[in-house]
């Protein structure tokens, strides 16, 4: 039925009187009275009672009511979204990530996005992760991708997680691959290449895997993980990262990824990290929403 004759319908009932309803709505009283008429010949049954001094609901006209109350609810959030969308058509966003991201995932996902909203822009920077909550918060980044810390920082909060442990991305074709899990000893046999910088606090769940790390004297250390990637390939030796950076070498059967068996580094956790605070501006929020989907996805097939 249309939004124009649930809200006359609504507001005939609010107010009792249909001479009432018309001064509130600026509608004729007898354009009113045949969208009413028209409800009930439809509905085959009175939705009001007709005494002398007003109208009054039957139980049809409740239960109308509350359909109604309910319908017209969801029709203003829909016409809100649909505003968001209006204004979300052009813009800036700025990411930032965690490196490994910007490998496979964010492309990916921005790729799709730039379908329905083809003017908007972006600027998406890798980071440490400890200086993305920094980033969120200061307003240097719209949002952001991290590592879920153990305790949350101030003024940032997380709209979507996933699992994302630390494991050991290799050739599909490596003596590695054939096994479902990996234990320290079985790795430092093998080539390994590494990026600089510290471990996320996040890793702190797993000393073990730290003091491994601590100890490796890596046979490639690169900040670019496009050169480790193609490192890895190449057969040249593996690394350590989350599987969200590679999965769609991981698809196609051209690279490998397999959990530490130790289990402080499989509880790590990637969030989508927004303003506790501030509202994203409009094509912001569109991106946040449909990358929140993304995760949620993938959570569900892990």
């Amino acid at each position: 039925m249309h939004a124009a004759a649930l809200s006359y319908f609504r507001e005939v009932a609010r107010s009792g009187s249909i001479r009432r309803a018309s001064g509130v709505l600026n509608v004729a009283a007898s354009a009113l009275n045949r969208q009413i008429l028209k409800l009930e010949d439809e509905l085959g049954t009175p939705l009001f009672d007709r005494l002398p001094g007003g109208m009054r609901l039957t139980v049809a006209g409740e239960m109308l009511l509350a359909h109604v109350n309910d319908t017209l609810h969801e029709f203003d959030r829909i016409r809100a979204a649909i505003d968001d969308l209006k204004e979300a058509r052009s813009g800036h966003v700025g990411i930032a990530a965690l490196d490994s991201l910007l490998v496979d995932f964010l492309p990916r996902a921005l790729d799709r996005f730039r379908v329905d909203f083809p003017a908007v822009n972006y600027t998406v920077t890798a980071h440490q992760p400890a200086d993305i909550p920094r980033m969120v918060s200061d307003g240097d980044a719209d949002f952001a991708f991290t590592f879920v810390p153990p305790q949350p920082a101030a003024g940032v909060r997380f709209l979507a997680e996933v699992s994302a442990p630390i494991g050991v991305i290799m050739r599909a074709d490596h003596p590695l691959a054939s096994r479902l899990a990996l234990s320290f000893e079985d790795v430092a046999r093998f080539p390994i290449f590494t990026q600089p910088g510290p471990l996320p606090r996040a890793a702190d769940a797993d000393p073990e895997f730290a003091a491994f790390r601590a100890s490796i004297r890596p046979r490639l250390e690169s900040n670019s993980i496009q050169m480790l990637k193609l490192c890895v390939m190449l057969n040249m030796g593996i690394a350590f990262f989350t599987r969200l950076g590679f999965l769609h070498d991981i698809e196609t059967g051209e690279l490998a990824w397999r959990p530490f068996v130790s289990p402080g580094i499989n509880k790590l956790r990637i969030g989508l990290l927004v303003p506790a605070t501030r509202a994203l501006s409009p094509p912001a929020q569109q991106l946040a929403r449909r990358l929140a989907d993304d995760l949620n996805r993938f959570a569900a097939t892990v």
